[in-house]
């Protein structure tokens, strides 16, 4: 039982994390790239996402093993990473400070975005082939990533999208909308067997 509730409330840190990571978008177009308010938002999403990433593995972990383990822990530190980027541009005077330069933050930056990427790719076919998410699920994240490839200056609309991601697997975790969940009937409160014949 409380596995299930730390589960579900991982599930709205999820929700919180990708609406925090959507308000990126509005507050690009608002106030501009790399503005404070941008900042802001997506400081708090990195917060909430490293914290909450852990639920999309643990509601699935029979089907994706270790390889989803580790895919997501890719993720998580991906966040971390990201968070700590943005935590030392506000240390060093927010949106009007100079990017940092050097070899660790190039090398930080590096391994954060091969961690989100690398990670978000494989994840997405694993919760595919999983088949505990709605097929709209792995949808959003495909979307989220060929997002990235929009001719649009700065990427703006790609943190919408992730967000977006985020907030429809925090849903389902939260609402238990979830089918074959690694976690037994019981304790998500719903029974599997009703839900596929039903």
């Amino acid at each position: 039982m409380a596995e299930q509730k730390v589960i579900k409330w991982l599930g709205m840190i999820c929700i919180l994390a990708g609406i925090a990571r959507m308000g990126m978008t509005p507050a690009s177009l608002i106030w501009g790239t790399d503005s404070t308010q941008e900042l802001t938002t997506g400081l708090i999403a990195c917060i909430l996402m490293s914290v909450g990433s852990i639920a999309f593995y643990l509601v699935q972990s029979r089907e994706t093993g270790v390889t989803g383990f580790i895919t997501i822990l890719a993720i998580i530190i991906g966040n971390i990473l990201t968070t700590a980027m943005l935590w030392s541009q506000f240390a060093t005077g927010g949106a009007v400070a100079v990017k940092p330069e050097g070899l660790l933050f190039n090398i930080s930056q590096m391994f954060g975005t091969i961690g989100f990427l690398g990670g978000t790719l494989v994840f997405m076919i694993l919760t595919f082939l999983a088949k505990v998410f709605p097929r709209w699920v792995p949808a959003l994240m495909l979307i989220m990533i060929l997002a990235m490839f929009l001719p649009i200056a700065d990427n703006k609309y790609f943190a919408f999208f992730w967000g977006l991601s985020y907030v429809g697997m925090g849903y389902c975790i939260w609402a238990k909308k979830l089918v074959n969940a690694a976690l037994p009937p019981s304790q998500l409160t719903y029974n599997r067997d009703e839900r596929i014949s039903g």
